[in-house]
């Protein structure tokens, strides 16, 4: 099977898609014009032959360019020659040379993160057609270049310039290639439309409408817009313009590289395609907003990958824990009235209420103060890098307006890009020093009065640097609870009282999953055994765990503080409506309401599905669809039913929605 998948992916890689069953119809079309299916074929098995040859492992040809880039150039030698013992010596040489410099290139590329896309190609066609010059020997193609079948369609010139991709510049083989990315990816499709049509139309601006549209390079149009529109970039209405734009700077060098590459006879092929895409993506990765640094099966995937990100995970926002248990109250947000202002303004101050007010009695003393004294937990996992712990706690009424910090502790992130301040603390109370790693929600001093403070309270920032009173940078804190509703990677607002979340073992433990663990469920329709079913634990080639029914697969993973779905792959299925039932799961022992956004995909079915995933890349929010649910000790209810949890053994108890339940009978 995987000799098959080697076999027939480099053929879907060659437009931007992942499916082998697509690579295989590929396959089959690529023997329209016989001479380019056969050597195409030879090219691949020869690359093959040549890595094992060389001991090149096989983690290697996994990545498609290795062969999609030695199946071009047996194309093209299909496309221009017959197929006999010369062409096949020619194309088996000139794989093995395409294999070399795409391994040459891709070293060189791989330092600044560019793929080589088919620049390979590009290299080797170039060198193959100056040589076949002459070779005399060789017999062309040209004269009897027909496919085997072919049809009159209207838009014959996007048809044709579609088959070009592939060696086939023929209706019938770039209706397939249309239909089958239409059917993985509705953006894809309208990219290569519209990328089609905007570069014909400014093409059309300067020479005769006529040889803009039946131009044999304006598949390069194509492939630029689905590449950058989709691939490489987040697809949205800024990406899209992006990918026009590109399309219509390769007008211009498509005609100069034509121009030029006639002198010497050279084709220019995807030369055009290579540049823009590559320069575009050298200036997207260095800030665009939009850059996909995951690529998945489609852009679909791209973007929805994207928006969970976003929408269920905070996005790539600093996300510290809250530095305290029990409630506290916001005594001072982001750009408040007081000192979190200017480079100062993403800070957070909290202090405790009760009754409305922050001490007891008259509240002249520290010791009046409900915050004072009280412990102050690590906000992240990281190492401490400064520290002071020798100041004086104020007198109500009084404050140090020298060492306006006071009492602080500096922590440096794990991943080294940040760097948390809480100041403000008790004096002689801190309870780590310089260079210990700390763990999140580990005690590391207690709440003061010390520095410019009016009465005891924690404060919390976060910023790039380790100095005392560095600029402050934006965060989010991961939980909180706020009136029975639990909040994931928000901020809660001035006066509001929040309780942090904290982390019951036993539901920690309750789904803790590990490699092999199998769960038997009976499954009953209106109250009838219609069947039993396994969900396997199982882990791919990256580490990532997911639950398996044999067929599909739902990847989890376990936080710190709940456990959740973040992906699902296959069709209709028992899993699918697991994902849809408990997205999320907070780990925590008591009743709480929360919201959570599903992927478009498990939201909603059929060809719904698909209108809205195409729609979604024009405006997010239709993404941004939130669905409550309600968290008990053993249970999670929702508007699509509910799934229960047992006390004792791990996994979920029951499973239900609809008119079917899943019982679980038990787990090995």
């Amino acid at each position: 099977m995987n000799k098959l998948r080697l076999l027939f992916k480099p053929y879907i890689s060659i437009l931007f898609l992942r499916d082998i069953k697509a690579g295989f119809l590929l396959f089959l079309l690529s023997f329209l014009l016989p001479s380019v299916g056969i050597l195409g074929l030879i090219a691949i098995v020869a690359t093959i032959l040549f890595a094992e040859i060389v001991g090149v492992r096989e983690h290697y040809l996994k990545y498609g360019f290795y062969l999609y880039n030695s199946l071009l150039v047996g194309m093209g030698v299909g496309y221009f020659f017959d197929v006999n013992l010369l062409s096949i010596i020619l194309t088996s040489i000139l794989a093995v040379l395409t294999f070399l410099i795409s391994f040459g290139l891709n070293r060189f590329f791989i330092t600044y993160s560019l793929p080589i896309l088919s620049f390979p190609f590009a290299i080797v066609s170039m060198i193959f057609y100056l040589a076949s010059l002459k070779y005399n020997t060789l017999i062309s193609n040209i004269l009897h270049r027909v496919p085997i079948i072919e049809i009159t369609l209207p838009f014959s010139a996007f048809f044709k310039s579609m088959g070009t991709i592939l060696f086939l510049p023929y209706n019938i083989a770039g209706l397939i290639i249309s239909l089958i990315i239409l059917f993985y990816s509705r953006i894809l499709f309208f990219l290569a439309i519209i990328g089609f049509l905007i570069g014909v139309w400014f093409h059309a601006l300067f020479v005769p409408f006529n040889e803009a549209l039946n131009s044999f390079y304006n598949f390069n149009f194509i492939l630029i817009s689905m590449a950058l529109g989709g691939v490489f970039l987040i697809p949205n209405i800024r990406s899209y313009i992006i990918a026009f734009i590109g399309v219509i700077l390769a007008v211009v060098l498509i005609d100069s590289f034509e121009v030029f590459f006639n002198l010497y006879s050279l084709p220019v092929y995807t030369l055009p395609f290579n540049m823009i895409t590559i320069l575009f993506i050298l200036l997207a990765s260095i800030g665009y907003k939009y850059f996909n640094y995951s690529i998945k099966e489609t852009p679909e995937k791209s973007l929805e990958y994207y928006l969970s990100n976003i929408f269920r995970f905070g996005g790539n926002a600093i996300k510290i824990n809250l530095p305290f248990s029990g409630r506290w109250s916001v005594y001072q947000a982001f750009d408040d009235e007081w000192t979190h202002k200017g480079e100062y303004k993403y800070a957070y101050d909290f202090v405790i209420k009760r009754d409305g007010k922050t001490y007891q009695n008259e509240g002249k003393f520290l010791e009046d103060y409900y915050a004072f004294g009280e412990s102050v937990l690590a906000p992240i996992s990281g190492y401490v890098v400064a520290l002071r712990d020798d100041l004086e706690d104020n007198f109500i009424g009084n404050v140090d307006r020298i060492n306006n910090w006071g009492n602080y502790i500096i922590i440096k992130s794990l991943s080294g890009t940040f760097y948390v301040e809480i100041s403000h603390l008790m004096k002689n109370s801190i309870t780590v020093k310089v260079g210990d790693y700390v763990e999140m929600g580990q005690i590391i001093a207690k709440c003061g009065n010390s520095g410019y403070s009016p009465e005891p309270h924690i404060h919390i920032q976060v910023q790039a640097t380790p100095y005392l009173g560095a600029k402050t940078l934006p965060f989010k804190f991961i939980d909180y609870i706020k009136d029975k509703e639990l909040f994931y990677y928000a901020l809660p607002k001035k006066g509001e009282e929040i309780e942090a979340v904290i982390v019951d073992k036993a539901s920690k433990i309750r789904f803790n999953f590990i490699l092999d663990d199998k769960f038997i469920y009976e499954v009953y329709e209106n109250d009838k055994k219609i069947e039993e079913i396994e969900f396997n634990v199982k882990m791919n080639e990256r580490g990532e765990f997911y639950l398996s029914d044999g067929v599909n697969k739902l990847y989890f993973y376990l936080a710190e503080k709940m456990f959740y779905f973040y992906e699902y792959d296959g069709g209709e299925s028992y899993l699918k409506e697991l994902f849809r039932l408990a997205p999320r799961i907070p780990l925590v022992n008591k009743e709480v309401i929360y919201y959570d956004i599903l992927p478009i995909n498990i939201l909603i079915k059929g060809f719904k599905k698909y209108f809205i995933e195409f729609l979604i890349s024009f405006n997010y929010e239709l993404f941004n669809k939130t669905i409550e649910y309600n968290k008990k000790p053993l249970e999670i209810d929702s508007k699509f039913g509910k799934v229960t949890f047992s006390f004792y053994e791990k996994g979920f108890k029951m499973i239900q929605f609809d008119n079917k339940k899943l019982i679980l009978k038990g787990n090995q």
